[in-house]
Formats: structure tokens, sequence, C-alpha cells
């Protein structure tokens, strides 16, 4: 059983301050997700999924979890059926990152309340050799009539396309 909300959550470095923003909309119950390796360890509190495209990482993930006491009995999501895969999430091109990624699995399970937070796809990944997050765009775009209607973001290019939540959204 899920929470009617869901909160997605990047590593950007705005993450923390998204967090804090979009717990000043929500009602007490929501459900967590990290995203991948950078995003596991940037807060304690309990997560319900972890999604990545990079599922060689799910050991160290689970790593860095423990490393700050964060709960490990969370649902792995990928696009590809690997050891530590709970979930496939069947990638259908372009990639949007594995924000969106989680993003369309949360949707597909019923979601209908999804905030990004640390999601702003701008700047570089800082475990990915720099890459642009720019790159993750056109998935975005393409899904477009897909993600909107159930997702919105606190920061960044995601908030300009999508929007971000308003007691309205959030209540309708």
């Amino acid at each position: 059983m899920y929470n009617k909300y869901l909160l997605i959550t990047g590593a950007a470095p705005c993450v923390l301050e998204d967090i804090e923003a979009a717990f000043n909309l929500l009602p007490d119950t929501y459900d967590l997700m990290a995203i991948g390796l950078s995003a596991v360890d940037k807060y304690f509190m309990p997560i319900k999924y972890m999604a990545t495209y990079h599922p060689a990482e799910i050991p160290l993930i689970k790593k860095r979890r423990e490393a700050i006491n964060g709960n490990t009995d969370y649902i792995v999501i990928s696009h590809e059926n690997k050891p530590g895969v709970d979930v496939v999430e069947p990638f259908i091109p372009p990639s949007g990152s594995s924000s969106h990624l989680g993003a369309l699995y949360a949707i597909r399970i019923g979601y209908k309340k999804i905030i990004l937070c640390g999601c702003p796809l701008t700047g570089a990944s800082l475990t990915r050799s720099g890459a642009a997050y720019e790159t993750f765009r056109t998935g975005w775009t393409a899904k477009l009539d897909k993600v909107k209607p159930f997702v919105r973001s606190m920061s960044g290019w995601t908030k300009e396309l999508l929007g971000e939540p308003t007691q309205e959204w959030l209540n309708g």
C-alpha cells in the first residue's frame, strides 16, 4: 500500500531545501523515493523506493544507506533484471534520467501526486564523470503528456517544465 503523495529525491545541492519546502506543502503522510547512489545518503528518513539506471551500483548504494543508519528495506527499481533489482520498469527511449524512471514507475503503480526534490536537471553529475544533466531533458519532453498530470518539481528546469506543486494541485 502506498500514500497519496510521493517525493522523489535526487542529489542536486538543492535537495534538502526542496524537501523542506515540499514538507511545508504536504500533510503528514507521504512516501519517499531516492534516486541512485548520490541521493541515498542525503537524509536518514525512511525511503520506500530507490530507482537507478545503474544496477551495478546497488551494493554500494546499500552500503551508503547503511553508513547513515538509513533503512535498506526499500524496493529497488531499475530498467533491467539484475541482482538486487525488485522491479523492472522497462526502458523506452529516450532516457529522462533515473528520476524519470522512478516517476514512470510511480505513475504506473498509481501515485497521482509526485514531487521532484533535488532533480532540477541542470548542471553536471557529481558521480558520472561530470556528465551534463541537460542531456536527459529529451526523455521528459518526449513523455510530457504522460507525466505532467502527476508530477511537479521544486526546482530548476523540471520546475519550469512541469510546474511547482501548489495546494490546489495537491488537493485537486
